[in-house]
């Protein structure tokens, strides 16, 4: 009976071993479907300086008319991380993410096939719902494991699938026509598809293990503060990324020095990620924070100089650390978070953060000028620095890896 037992338990643990084995393969194939939906979700935002040229030449829409597609699109995203924020503790996240792409990608198909200037707007709000769905669903498997590298390997390439898209969106509508542009969108959407397939096939609900249940359980109110911080952050950093051309500009930057500094400053951001790709128990979050807000404040207190070399420079500079302080930030949230809802509600934060920066800015900069609008830029990584202080002085800023619940 007792050879039984044995032999039973022998079994019972084997059978644990191989599933678990297959979770983390299933974890391991998810995150590259996930990395690729949440940069189709934001291909059209961050190719928005191009589209809307394109847009323009195309169907000779105004200006008024080209800024309600683009706050469509990013209030779509916005409603969308909203809505997601319940569903995907619902739904499978598997589930959400094909079906917002599939959404997606007839929305961009609905863009190419009309010439109405309110159906095309439509669609644009509808594919920005989708997208929101799309990015929730991701912003909860990115926090699964490894947070830091999940999310600077996803502003990695949603960084380089803009700077392509920019630079090729010109090229190719140029020869096919302007439809052509969207179409190309509507197919990367599709391709998120297939690769969502190996994407967990269950609802989100974040698992703290139970040794580490007291120290990552703590008090709520200080990471809903945090997330208060991303929306001042990014509003900050979204108000002076606005105006960044136009700063250099006022400030006797010539047009050719101007372009030079923002493709460069594209680079610079893809570095910031890049840096923060994987964690450090020596430096821990202080330093990396600390050091990024002092860069920001250097880089936005500079930005107006005439001097070409430090125009272009403070433009990397800013770029650098606004990708390496909002990685940083991701992880923390995403740590401390033991509900998980404020972790999916991130994605919501941010682009709600990015909708009123501009507003927010182009109000200040008529009334008191540039000034006004670097100091809503230093303001906002400076509270979003204080928002982190109650996360930091616990004990969940370890960012390496910790046991979660399989996929």
């Amino acid at each position: 009976m007792m050879y039984q037992l044995r032999r039973g338990s022998r079994k019972t643990s084997e059978r644990w071993r191989e599933r678990d084995a297959g979770r983390r393969v299933t974890r391991w194939l998810a995150m590259p479907g996930a990395i690729f939906a949440g940069v189709a979700a934001l291909l059209i935002v961050n190719s928005l300086p191009a589209l809307v040229t394109v847009i323009a030449s195309g169907l000779g829409w105004d200006d008024r008319a080209l800024g309600l597609l683009a706050s469509a699109d990013v209030a779509g995203i916005t409603l969308g991380s909203l809505a997601g924020v319940p569903i995907v503790r619902r739904a499978r996240l598997r589930t959400v993410v094909i079906g917002a792409a599939l959404a997606l990608a007839l929305a961009d198909v609905g863009c190419a096939s009309s010439d109405a200037k309110a159906l095309i707007i439509s669609f644009r709000l509808a594919g920005g719902l989708a997208s929101g769905l799309i990015l929730a669903a991701c912003y909860a498997i990115y926090s699964d494991t490894h947070p830091q590298r999940n999310y600077a390997i996803f502003s990695i390439g949603q960084m380089a699938a803009g700077f392509v898209a920019v630079t090729a969106l010109p090229l190719l509508t140029g020869r096919y026509g302007w439809r052509s542009g969207f179409l190309v969108f509507a197919l990367f959407s599709a391709l998120a598809i297939p690769l969502a397939l190996p994407l967990p096939a269950r609802a989100f609900a974040k698992e703290a293990p139970t040794h580490r249940a007291s120290a990552e359980g703590g008090s709520q109110a200080a990471v809903w503060l945090a997330v208060a911080g991303v929306i001042v952050f990014v509003t900050g950093e979204g108000a002076v990324w606005t105006f960044i051309e136009r700063m250099g500009a006022a400030s006797g930057i010539s047009a050719h020095d101007v372009n030079t500094a923002v493709s460069a400053c594209t680079l610079a951001g893809l570095l910031g990620a890049a840096v923060m790709m994987f964690p450090s128990d020596r430096l821990g979050v202080a330093l990396p924070l600390l050091a990024s807000t002092l860069l920001s404040t250097a880089a936005v207190a500079a930005m107006r100089s005439g001097i070409p070399a430090v125009y272009i420079a403070s433009l990397c500079a800013f770029n650098f650390a606004w990708l390496a302080f909002g990685t940083v930030q991701f992880a923390i949230i995403a740590r401390a978070d033991s509900a998980g809802t404020a972790t999916v509600a991130m994605s919501a934060a941010a682009f709600g953060g990015f909708t009123i920066g501009p507003y927010v800015a182009g109000e200040l900069a008529v009334r008191y000028g540039f000034f006004a609008v670097q100091c809503l830029g230093l303001g906002g990584i400076l509270f979003a620095l204080v928002s982190l202080i109650p996360l930091i002085g616990r004990r969940t800023t370890s960012l390496q890896p910790a046991a979660t619940r399989p996929a």
